[in-house]
């Protein structure tokens, strides 16, 4: 492990130390023993231009990669919101920090998938237009806000909510941003018409959609849902087994709190992990679940690491 230099991973998200890769990328690079020199995929190696003077403009290698590590020596940040290495977190727990609690049905995309993967369980996206559909205020009345979906529902799914109104003029920048944010989400799941339910996996994999509502179909929708949930959990066990043979497993702070990942490297009681879809993090080695620490502890005793 000598001669090895340290890696700076430069993220945009606050107080997180992920990046994100090309997951195609990821997939096809070779596996190697994470403990090895090796291990450190050549976008994360040492070398590369620094930036100078504390300048928050990134160099035009830099531009199309936020994430290249340059040579430690250089002390060199491409997060232009960061004064001090040192702030990017290394603590595993940040990663693993719960999501937001945005009531029953959650109005971020990204901290409901979050929720997703920390629980197992499945995703509910309901479209809905409040202002201008009959149908979807039926939906609501009739199964959404009875006592016994929502106590099946806190189970069985994490809920998001995408609604068709965004309140504000079109003017608004906020307003604007929601409603393209509607528009894209409509276009990759093909949404035609409202209501449309959509059940996807904590890894976004769609297991079906489920377009309109008519009175009285309270109990065949329930039915509709119980089933998808039902595949959409089998579904993502396949994919974790799968994912499992090829090094992911899963990791957990002292809290209990899961990250579903691959090691990349390890040197020096810190890890460089991946997840499925490409981002990368980093954490420290006490930062991890005994059971993790004991895993470690193992993996260094089979290569003779000290």
């Amino acid at each position: 492990m000598n001669g090895w230099s340290w890696l700076i991973i430069a993220c945009a998200a606050a107080g997180i130390s992920s990046c994100g890769t090309d997951s195609a990328e990821t997939a096809t690079q070779p596996q190697v023993n994470p403990f090895s020199p090796e291990a450190i995929p050549a976008a994360l190696r040492g070398g590369g231009k620094p930036i100078g003077g504390g300048s928050t403009t990134l160099p035009q290698d830099l531009k199309d990669d936020v994430g290249v590590v340059l040579n430690a020596d250089d002390l060199v940040f491409t997060d232009p919101d960061a004064e001090d290495p040192e702030d990017i977190s290394t603590e595993l727990r940040d990663l693993l920090s719960a999501a937001p609690t945005e009531g029953p049905w959650r109005k971020s995309l990204s901290n409901t998938f979050k929720e997703a993967r920390q629980t197992g369980k499945p995703v509910l996206i309901w479209f809905t237009d409040s202002q201008f559909s009959p149908n979807c205020k039926m939906l609501s009345e009739e199964l959404f806000s009875k006592k016994e979906f929502e106590e099946w529902a806190q189970e069985n799914f994490v809920r998001l909510q995408v609604d068709q109104r965004v309140e504000g003029s079109k003017l608004d920048n906020d307003a604007a941003s929601k409603a393209a944010f509607v528009k894209e989400l409509k276009k990759r799941y093909k949404v035609l018409g409202h209501p449309t339910l959509v059940v996807l996996t904590p890894s976004g994999e769609v297991i079906s959609s489920y377009r309109g509502y008519s009175r009285g179909e309270a109990k065949f929708k329930w039915g509709q849902l119980r089933q998808a949930s039902i595949l959409a959990r089998e579904s993502y066990a396949n994919w974790r087994e799968k994912m499992e043979k090829k090094g992911y497993r899963d990791w957990s702070d002292p809290r209990g709190r899961h990250l579903f990942a691959k090691l990349l490297s390890y040197r020096k009681g810190t890890l460089i992990l991946v997840e499925p879809d490409g981002n990368r993090a980093r954490t420290r080695e006490t930062s991890l679940s005994q059971k993790d620490r004991d895993w470690i502890a193992e993996q260094k005793r089979l290569r003779g690491i000290q």
